[in-house]
């Protein structure tokens, strides 16, 4: 699938750091645009030529050629009184620091930001910023956001000069004092700083601060009074674990089951070491008289954690009557799959909870029990959506030696259909050739379809494979036009490109179908394929004439 920009890519600086890992960032118009990875901080502290503890004062909009015009953003020159220069040299008791915004006049759609920032009149803030051309003002670093897109800007807890040398131990200082004794917003920010710029998992992975010193600093808030920052906390010490948000699960499901969930990336890796360490302290939460919302976080940031004695409170929290809870400790049963843990799922399967049937049926997953697999079929006739949901991707990511029978009962589900079919054709397509062709002509999915590869697309890359692989003869005898049709019906409706459609006809000798097929697509594409069909005929000659 290529991505339409619509001129982003264009706009973006030959210095951005595309050869670093990337994601891709979606604006509310969907289009999407690279974004780099966290930079670390020493590479921040190397790239600024002014480091300074400053008061913010007023921003006001200002002309600078140096950025560049997006729409929805102003650029800003924001006043700060200086407290204390870290690095560099700065002369006089104030600074102007010119930066991206938001606009405060209309429009303020974008299909882009940049990076930007917002100041709040007398708090304090560590700015990392360029020189000018003239004296008068910084800039900021540099015009693209990253993964962390805070970054070049840090709050600071008071307005009382620096006594650190260290840049690092400067930010240390300043977090650590907003939690010690600012307010719960300060407390929030400081966690998720202290989390983010330790955290060694995942795409947003830095190492500005040592993890175990981050998570002990934050440990002292897992039993908060204020349940945002406790939440904040939990999420800190034990969250990136692929039980800890339903988002995670196809991930997890991809890493663990026999087969991959089309188009998701198996989680990257295993083992929850916060979780680890402060399993106790989480047990305490949830096992205190906070909020079942808090609680139940509690419990699910002890996922992977590796710690037998978490089983000895499973067992108590199942039997509570508040759903959420039971939830979250169903999840744990993946962790210990043993025979309790079977009886366990198959008896909440029946659960009149609809959250808590779709746990057992994510948890049958995750364990890969096979045993459990007549359960899992059973969930795939709940009455609601989101149970069948979670239940077709468990089944999904089974080995289809285990699997395959479930898949085949269920295969003409009207809403399932396009995803069962797929799974069983990936491996013989033969018997489900005239299925994967209505997939594509209809463009079926799931109704609560969970992402990644589309399944008209994945059919379409089954089809076409089978008939890559079927010989001139059949291909030219018209037995497989029924097949070719539906695929030159599933380009002309995507944006995927025909070439590999036209180079089977050029390479097979069928000159016909792929003359019709290159002018129809020359008129109906919505971008100019002749470039491609013209790689094609590089490759295997021009067309001629039979």
């Amino acid at each position: 699938m290529r991505y339409q920009t619509r001129g982003v890519f264009s706009r973006l600086p030959l210095w951005f750091p595309l050869a670093l890992p990337i994601v891709f960032a979606f604006s509310h118009s969907a289009r999407a645009y690279p974004v780099p990875a966290p930079i670390p901080l020493k590479k921040i502290i190397q790239e600024s030529d002014v480091i300074v503890k400053a008061k913010g004062l007023d921003s006001t909009p200002v002309a600078d050629g140096w950025f560049e015009k997006y729409t929805g953003y102003e650029v800003y020159a924001t006043r700060f009184q200086v407290i204390s220069v870290i690095k560099g040299n700065l002369k006089g008791p104030e600074v102007l620091f010119h930066h991206y915004g938001v606009a405060r006049q209309p429009p303020f759609a974008a299909s882009f930001s940049p990076q930007k920032y917002e100041f709040e009149g007398g708090r304090t803030y560590i700015v990392f910023a360029k020189n000018s051309e003239q004296a008068a003002f910084l800039r900021q670093l540099w015009k693209n956001h990253t993964a962390k897109p805070d970054q070049g800007v840090l709050l600071a807890a008071d307005d009382k000069p620096v006594q650190d040398e260290q840049v690092e131990d400067v930010l240390w200082a300043e977090l650590n004092k907003m939690l010690a004794g600012g307010t719960a917003a300060d407390a929030l920010y400081a966690i998720r700083q202290l989390d983010e710029m330790s955290r060694l998992l995942g795409f947003a992975r830095l190492t500005d601060f040592d993890r175990e010193k981050a998570l002990a600093a934050v440990a002292h808030f897992l039993s908060s009074r204020d349940e945002r920052v406790a939440k904040a906390a939990i999420e800190a010490v034990g969250g990136f674990n692929p039980y800890f948000r339903d988002e995670y699960t196809n991930s997890w499901l991809t890493k663990v089951g026999g087969r991959s969930i089309a188009g998701h990336s198996p989680w990257e890796t295993d083992g929850n070491p916060g979780a680890h360490k402060y399993y106790q302290e989480l047990i305490e939460v949830a096992d205190s008289s906070v909020s079942t919302d808090v609680r139940a976080a509690a419990i699910r940031a002890l996922g992977r954690a590796g710690q037998p004695k978490i089983w000895d409170c499973v067992s108590r929290w199942l039997n509570e009557g508040e759903p959420s809870v039971r939830v979250a400790a169903l999840v744990l049963l993946a962790d210990f799959p043993v025979e309790e843990t079977k009886n366990l799922l198959d008896a909440f399967s029946h659960d009149k909870e609809p959250q808590v049937r779709k746990s057992v049926a994510r948890v049958i997953g995750f364990s890969q029990i096979a045993d459990l697999l007549p359960s899992l079929d059973r969930l795939l006739l709940d009455e609601k959506v989101e149970v069948r949901t979670a239940a077709a991707l468990s089944l999904l990511s089974f080995d289809l030696k285990k699997s395959s029978e479930y898949l085949r009962a269920k295969s003409n589900d009207p809403d399932l259909k396009s995803v069962f079919i797929n799974a069983l054709a990936e491996e013989n397509p033969r018997p489900y050739l005239d299925s994967l062709c209505e997939i594509i002509e209809k463009q079926l999915q799931p109704a609560n379809f969970w992402g990644g590869t589309i399944p008209s697309f994945a059919s379409r890359h089954i089809l076409f494979k089978y008939l890559e692989g079927q010989t001139e003869e059949i291909l030219r005898s018209g037995q497989a036009d029924r097949y070719l049709d539906a695929l030159e019906r599933g380009f002309i409706h995507s944006s995927s490109e025909p070439r590999d459609l036209y180079a089977l006809y050029v390479k097979n000798g069928m000159t016909g179908r792929a003359r019709k097929f290159r002018e129809h697509i020359n008129k109906t594409a919505a971008f100019d394929m002749e470039y491609f069909f013209k790689q094609v005929d590089a490759q295997y000659g021009v067309l001629k004439e039979n």
